[in-house]
């Protein structure tokens, strides 16, 4: 029998609000290899993953990979870190000092009870920018880093941020099924030199749009936009 697994959403994401596992689903079938690129919060991952689909997710970020592995080794720890005084703060002051520097500190719990808690309080999700919020990070949500499943069929990795998501598409296996949660279009006319946050991956939307055209099996997650739709129109568009 299969077993019914109830994924909560415990990282938020306002910048990729498009869960459309529903639809992956009937794409992608079961007991394919999903390599998803530009891994954060795992919504659609761990929902292909409880539903017998093989994920290898991979991200750039490692203080997105250190969050994942501290959940995944020592979930009391991390909870009890989180639910304590010890990284409680107070202040818009203080949240934008933290906002800069965060992801430097050396414990690698520590660092991954920031990414949880600023996270929770930022008004957009972002944990780099966005306004404090203390009412996001409620008991309900914190009590989730106990009881979080990651599904068997995930698996997470860290690879150079070097690599752009084409040329690690181009590595993968002509099997397997490649998902990019993209979030918001642009035409990448002025990312040339600009910086991104330490939990963020770059994503070059040209690349992508050329990346389509071969023979790989690629799946690209938008947040609505009629550019998308016209930029795509080559191509299969599940609105």
């Amino acid at each position: 029998r299969l077993k019914t697994v109830m994924i909560m959403k415990l990282i938020l994401d306002n910048k990729k609000k498009n869960n459309c596992s529903s639809a992956l689903k009937k794409i992608i079938p079961e007991g394919a290899v999903v390599n998803s690129y530009a891994f954060y919060d795992g919504s659609m991952e761990f929902s292909l993953a409880s539903s017998r689909r093989f994920v290898n997710a991979v991200t750039s970020s490692f203080p997105v990979y250190n969050f994942w592995m501290c959940l995944t080794h020592d979930p009391e720890r991390l909870y009890e870190m989180v639910s304590s005084d010890q990284l409680k703060f107070e202040g818009e002051e203080v949240f934008s000092i933290l906002q800069d520097m965060w992801h430097t500190h050396k414990s690698p719990f520590i660092k991954a009870s920031l990414f949880f808690i600023m996270n929770r309080c930022s008004s957009n999700g972002s944990i780099s920018s966005g306004e404090i919020d203390y009412e996001r990070l409620t008991p309900v949500a914190i009590s989730k880093l106990k009881s979080f499943y990651i599904p068997e069929d995930f698996h997470l990795s860290y690879v150079n941020s070097k690599l752009t998501v084409s040329q690690q598409i181009n590595e993968s296996t002509p099997e397997s099924y490649n998902l990019i949660p993209a979030g918001d279009f642009n035409y990448g006319l002025f990312e040339h030199g600009k910086s991104v946050a330490a939990e963020e991956t770059r994503i070059n939307h040209r690349e992508l749009m050329d990346l389509c055209k071969t023979n790989s099996k690629v799946a690209l997650v938008y947040n609505y936009d009629q550019r998308v739709v016209s930029s795509f129109k080559d191509h299969r568009v599940i609105l």
